[in-house]
């Protein structure tokens, strides 16, 4: 194979595939739960309908969210322990940075990470 067809039918290097390509292993198990969490809030929410887009009254979609933002803090967690700062950590995830400082702060008091459950459980 000649280095032409190696790099595909543009011919040149995409800044994107190379970019993909220098992702650390945390940054992507970042980014895989970040698209989880954004899959499941995404089925919490019913488009259909003349109306604007509202939340389904769905506790199996509801915890989906919870499960998922927990898998998610809990990755945030791990790639800052491994030395992904909070900045590439916002852009991974697309999470705002006052909030990953909020998770990187947080604790639920056992030291899981976990999000803490809701009132009544």
């Amino acid at each position: 194979m000649t280095r032409d067809v190696e790099r595909g039918a543009s011919g040149g290097d995409d800044a994107a595939d190379a970019d993909a390509d220098a992702w650390t292993a945390d940054e992507r198990a970042l980014l895989d739960a970040a698209l989880e969490f954004y899959g499941a809030a995404e089925g919490a929410i019913d488009f259909s309908g003349p109306d604007p887009p509202r939340v389904r009254q769905d506790a199996a979609a509801f915890d989906a969210i919870r499960s998922t933002m927990s898998a998610l803090e809990r990755c945030v967690r791990s790639a800052h322990a491994s030395g992904v700062g909070p900045e590439r950590i916002a852009e991974v995830t697309r999470i705002e940075p006052e909030i990953v400082a909020l998770i990187l702060q947080r604790g639920d008091g056992n030291g899981d990470g976990d999000a803490p459950s809701p009132p009544g459980d």
